[in-house]
């Protein structure tokens, strides 16, 4: 089982999160979620989730630039987003108002397929979502003549620690392709756009996620891919920690 995020390191100090999700506690002071929200809420800008914490629950936050920086580089980790950064000044486009409608109507109708296929899927197969193992056991029983679509995030609402509530409301997001050994990325600058089993848009609601084994992306608390970022390389059962310490939800994705 993946383990949730039980502990956050904000600019190098370490912050316990209890079990039962209602308080945060450093060695200088212990807050409920709602006062750690108020004291960090917009003083924290970047929040990394790293592979590792599905094995440690450790996630990362910073407030300056130069602090995530720092961090980067220490855990050798600086290169790979420098070549992202690189990418994505390469790969950005201007584009005409009706070009910007084409690829949202276009975004709408692949959303909404993947969504549909994905809940076909757990029907099929009696699955609940967090049954991340038996999912991806099925997957790894790879049919050539049949295709699968790899690199998803699959964002939830409704959820409470540690399982997911039926009736579940999420979306799927299909992250990039590969080419010539290269990942590129998906952008969604807007998640209200994007509707759920109820027909509700997904801006500001993400409160949990699940990605592919091998995707990876970024959240923006606003839309176009603006504002403060967490980047997610694992399942996060719960973005409680993320949402308090943005003191704002998510209206934006990158996904890998």
């Amino acid at each position: 089982m993946v383990k949730d995020i039980s502990k956050f390191v904000i600019d190098g100090e370490d912050y316990s999160i209890s079990e039962d999700r209602k308080n945060i506690t450093s060695q200088k002071k212990k807050y409920t979620f709602e006062d750690f929200g108020e004291e960090k809420g917009g003083t924290i800008s970047f929040i990394i989730v790293p592979r590792e914490a599905a094995e440690d629950g450790t996630a990362y936050g910073f407030s300056k630039e130069e602090n995530l920086e720092k961090w980067l580089k220490a855990t050798n980790r600086f290169d790979e987003y420098k070549k992202e950064k690189e990418m994505e000044k390469r790969l950005k486009k201007e584009r005409t108002p009706e070009m910007l409608e084409k690829i949202k109507q276009s975004q709408i109708k692949e959303v909404k397929k993947a969504t549909e296929k994905y809940e076909d899927f757990l029907k099929e197969h009696n699955l609940k979502p967090e049954e991340t193992k038996k999912i991806r056991e099925i997957l790894e029983d790879y049919d050539p003549f049949s295709k699968f679509k790899s690199h998803s995030l699959y964002l939830y609402d409704n959820t409470f620690f540690p399982f997911f509530r039926f009736p579940w409301l999420y979306i799927v997001l299909p992250g990039g392709h590969s080419y010539c050994g290269k990942r590129y990325y998906r952008d969604y600058p807007d998640l209200g756009i994007f509707k759920d089993q109820n027909g509700k848009g997904f801006d500001n609601r993400a409160s949990s996620l699940i990605v592919d084994c091998g995707s990876y992306g970024y959240l923006y608390t606003d839309k176009y891919l603006k504002g403060a970022w967490m980047r997610f390389e694992t399942i996060v059962w719960t973005l409680d920690f993320a949402t308090y310490s943005f003191n704002n939800s998510f209206s934006s994705a990158r996904v890998y």
